[in-house]
């Protein structure tokens, strides 16, 4: 009959020290590629420094269409250097991308191609036969209603053909179980903190997140434009104000006398001749 060792003696075993096991401790790397998130603060928090290729990451929101954009769109530039080339695909989307703005942050939006499914099946289905093109390097998939056994053939397909899957599930999955190897909740600030965005990991390999992570939710070129912007305008309101508040003086009435007639002895307190022609 075998014999059982203490765990601290399983523990202090010189195998479980090596340069290849993670401790829950720490923050994993090497676990497999990723791809640059394109926000500095998130980078440093996820393991190997950016998204997950060949893995599911999921994405809780209140409401879809609330930050998703502003925290993918980065990754998904297919000309940065180090970013996925190929389609993105997405897969339910709630609202139709605003391709004008897409394209003023530099996305090649003849790259994007949409799915439009109701139901719940036919959505995991087109995400399914979407990673397996060759030609898609990204999956976006709008998932209310999706089961686990359903999740887990999408992290096994996006395994198999080392894609990029990011799905977009209500906050209320929080509380049940994925086989994602990122979950995420999304909150976008309301004013006056309308241009951050709050991250919650909430699930990824290391040691829980002791606070949210918070983002610009605007590209730092854009939002020094809007920030410049928001001073002229209140220099303009204060020019405005000031015009408003100065004391309105009368203008001095005016006498008319004929030209080469004489102006008369005796004007009203602060009136001016000026002379007409009869």
């Amino acid at each position: 009959m075998p014999s059982l060792a203490p765990l601290s003696a399983v523990a202090a075993a010189p195998a479980l020290h090596g340069p290849g096991v993670w401790r829950a401790t720490e923050l994993a790397g090497g676990a497999g590629p990723t791809v640059p998130t394109g926000h500095a603060v998130l980078d440093a928090a996820l393991p190997g420094g950016g998204w997950p290729v060949g893995a599911l990451v999921e994405l809780l929101q209140a409401q879809p269409g609330q930050g998703e954009w502003r925290l993918l769109l980065p990754a998904l530039m297919v000309d940065r250097a180090g970013g996925p080339g190929g389609a993105q695909v997405l897969v339910g989307a709630p609202h139709a991308p605003f391709l004008p703005g897409l394209v003023a942050q530099g996305l090649q939006t003849t790259r994007l191609l949409q799915v439009r499914a109701d139901a719940p099946a036919a959505r995991v289905w087109a995400c399914e036969q979407a990673l397996r093109c060759a030609g898609v390097s990204a999956v976006l998939a709008w998932l209310p209603q999706v089961r686990p056994e359903q999740l887990r053939r999408l992290q096994m397909a996006a395994q198999a053909h080392r894609k990029l899957l990011f799905v977009m599930r209500p906050l209320a999955a929080q509380h049940e179980a994925s086989p994602a190897a990122l979950r995420l909740q999304v909150q976008e600030q309301g004013p006056p903190d309308d241009d951050a965005l709050v991250l919650h990991i909430l699930k990824r390999r290391g040691p829980p997140l002791a606070a949210p992570l918070r983002l610009p939710a605007r590209p730092a070129r854009l939002q020094a434009l809007l920030t410049a912007s928001r001073h002229q305008a209140g220099r303009r309101r204060a020019v405005a104000d000031a015009m408003l508040t100065r004391p309105v003086v009368p203008a001095a009435p005016l006498v008319a006398v004929p030209v080469g007639g004489a102006v008369p002895a005796t004007l009203p307190a602060g009136a001016t001749a000026r002379p007409v022609a009869v």
